[in-house]
């Protein structure tokens, strides 16, 4: 009975061989044949972390423009670095006056719990001051597309963000609705309009046919800043020139995991850029993106397989430049490190959340991955689960293409739901 039994177990291992293997190098050949066919260029990394083996890997090592893939070294570089609650005011108390400054969180009245900020400075009976402070670099990125200053994804960097530094404005019943209301006498109406901003002023444009909101970055400075926080608090807020003398304490907001989700799920650019900037503040100091890089990559991520090109937080640069191999080295850190479920659930889910909605549809969600596009780009590096059970880390990188994206994705998907079946 129990040779027969061994018998049955060592077949069933040789068809799942045969058919692990037939799928591996159809998958394989898929990508081969498709440069007949196709002129951009693609990356697969698959990757078994139970056994430590590859089961295919295509242009592994060459360096890919990975868009928003970037904000999984975001997520990794912050959650190393910051712990529990947002750091999301600094504030010195005197006797007759409150002194506060900026702490680069991104969270203050963006949809996340700001109430701890907000009844701490409607409470106070003193005079409220801003410290005219700055971040130790330019509101835009290294790499970022300067006619984008318009679209929502690409708002400013600044070290007192309020409402994600987006305006939101609409035209409901020939009224228009603005958040925030500050804005109101700055939106003008026209027949059409190009441009929903000026490029150096806060004036914006809305067509008066227009019956979508408009979601428009707002030029920064800590006179804008308390004027809309002072409007939300109901009180007058004075900028002040910055000082060295006070001795500040942080008050704490929402936690940190709330905003790695946000961030992860619907790739939010400014969550991610403005979260490297605290990261600097606590390991060098200085609010400035490019310290906190240098140092996650010193002292985080000193063993990746290929050293990549990485120059901001959000990936909106074009000159950010990583390898699959090195998503997969650092996905396989992030299973080591963080509780696979905890981990999992940061993630955009297939066909159920965030930027993987309407893709990976399934019974059984099977895909957990961080997606990234940009024009003629697009990437997904993640997990997949397979029917069996099995999870497996990967990396699929597509760039250079003028094809429709959905055909990419299509494809992509097609390889995917043929791994889920077969391993």
């Amino acid at each position: 009975m129990l040779n027969h039994t061994i018998k049955i177990a060592y077949l069933l291992l040789i068809v799942f061989m045969i058919i692990s293997c037939g799928t591996t190098h159809k998958i394989k050949r898929n990508f081969k044949n498709s440069y007949k066919e196709i002129s951009y260029f693609k990356g697969f990394v698959l990757y078994n972390p139970k056994t430590k083996k590859e089961i295919i890997n295509y242009n592994g090592e060459k360096y890919f423009t990975p868009a928003s893939n970037t904000k999984l070294f975001t997520f990794y570089t912050a959650y190393k670095t910051l712990k529990d609650s947002v750091s999301s005011l600094a504030y010195h108390k005197t006797q007759d006056s409150l002194i506060i400054k900026g702490t680069a969180d991104p969270s203050l009245l963006y949809g996340f719990d700001s109430s701890k900020i907000i009844d701490f400075l409607k409470s106070e009976a003193d005079s409220i001051y801003l410290l005219d402070e700055y971040i130790n670099e330019a509101p835009y990125g290294s790499g970022w597309a300067w006619d984008d200053y318009q679209y929502y994804y690409m708002p400013e960097k600044n070290l007192f963000p309020i409402y994600g530094n987006i305006v939101k404005f609409s035209i409901i019943d020939s009224l228009i609705n603005v958040n925030p209301t500050y804005f109101r006498q700055k939106i003008k109406v026209l027949d059409s309009t190009a441009i929903t901003r000026e490029l150096s002023k806060n004036i914006f444009y809305i067509e008066k046919e227009d019956k979508q909101e408009n979601e428009v970055p707002f030029i920064t400075s800590n006179l804008l800043v308390a004027k809309l926080l002072g409007e939300v608090i109901q009180k007058n807020i004075t900028v002040i020139p910055t000082s060295k003398k006070y001795n500040f304490k942080i008050l704490k907001g929402d936690s940190y995991n709330n905003l790695y989700k946000q961030m992860l799920v619907v790739s939010d650019n400014f969550i991610a850029e403005q979260l490297m900037l605290q990261v600097a503040k606590e390991v060098t100091n200085s609010y400035n993106v490019k310290s906190a890089i240098e140092y996650s990559l010193s002292n985080y991520l000193q063993n990746l397989p290929q050293k990549p090109r990485w120059v901001d937080g959000s990936g909106l640069s074009r000159y950010n430049l990583f390898t699959p191999n090195d998503f997969i080295f650092l996905l396989e850190k992030m299973l080591k490190e963080i509780p696979k479920q905890q981990l999992l659930n940061y993630f955009p889910v297939g066909g159920e959340s965030g930027t993987l909605k309407n893709w990976y549809k399934n019974e059984k969600p099977f895909v957990y991955a961080k997606s990234g596009s940009l024009s003629n780009n697009y990437n997904l590096s993640g997990y997949l689960i397979t029917k069996k059970g099995t999870l497996l880390i990967f990396s699929y990188m597509n760039n250079h293409y003028k094809i429709a994206t959905s055909e990419v994705k299509n494809d992509m998907e097609r390889t995917l739901k043929l791994i889920y079946n077969h391993y």
